[in-house]
């Protein structure tokens, strides 16, 4: 598996794909690890996105390269972790996880409280115009997710310092968690929306993590027209 794995990234990191939407059929070595993983009921078990690791297991799905390389990536940390856990070289499957040093870095520095200026929260029909946007912003938030999570750079390379990621995730993760409910609230769309301007408007400037920056870009535009439509 961790060969397969790999050779479907080295692949993908050998071309200039930039934000290109690639087919899994450009990378079958992967479709068939995830397959084994859902077939083996762990397919979701490293931490990925649910909507993201489907379109993993499935030939006929895309996903834009940046999300592609970075979910790749993931497992390959995670396969790893278990290949030396498997000879007792490793402590821990933990080490090595992204996700887990996300939460380390907040569980020791936890980021300054957010405020929010809460408005209305908003009841949004079956069938509502808000529904399909809600399906896209909430697909783009899971990218952009697994995307600040996934970086390898260093702090002082990185579009963000660690807090300030770790601040990026707590609000993105939360307001995908609102999004699944029945009701929205536009106050925190609107700081969502705000947040995800800045570390785009970061990227941009320091020319780093670049995919991140262009996925919040666009979802930031989307939450907009979402709010728009609640109105």
């Amino acid at each position: 598996m961790l060969k397969g794995i790999g050779r479907s990234l080295s692949r993908l990191q050998a071309v200039n794909l930039h934000d290109k939407l690639m087919p899994m059929t450009y990378v079958p070595e992967a479709v068939a690890v995830y397959e084994a993983f859902d077939a083996r009921g762990i397919l979701h078990a490293f931490g990925v996105n649910p909507s993201v690791t489907n379109k993993l297991k499935n030939h006929e799905a895309k996903l834009r390269a940046p999300v592609m390389i970075a979910a790749l990536s993931w497992t390959h940390t995670y396969l790893r972790s278990l290949e030396k856990r498997s000879e007792g070289n490793a402590a821990p499957l933990e080490v090595g996880n992204p996700d887990l040093l996300i939460r380390e870095i907040a569980d020791t520095h936890p980021p300054e409280p957010i405020q929010i200026w809460t408005e209305q929260w908003i009841y949004v029909r079956r069938g509502s115009p808000a529904k399909e946007i809600i399906a896209d912003v909430s697909e783009w938030l899971e990218e952009a997710v697994l995307l600040a999570k996934a970086t390898n750079l260093d702090e002082d390379q990185a579009a963000l310092t660690d807090i300030e990621r770790a601040q990026l995730i707590a609000i993105l993760e939360t307001t995908l968690a609102v999004l699944k409910s029945p009701m929205v609230e536009p106050g925190l769309l609107k700081k969502t929306a705000r947040v995800a301007q800045e570390v785009a408007q970061k990227a941009a400037k320091k020319k780093v993590e670049e995919a991140l920056g262009i996925g919040l870009d666009r979802v930031a535009k989307r939450i907009l027209e979402l709010i728009a439509s609640l109105m």
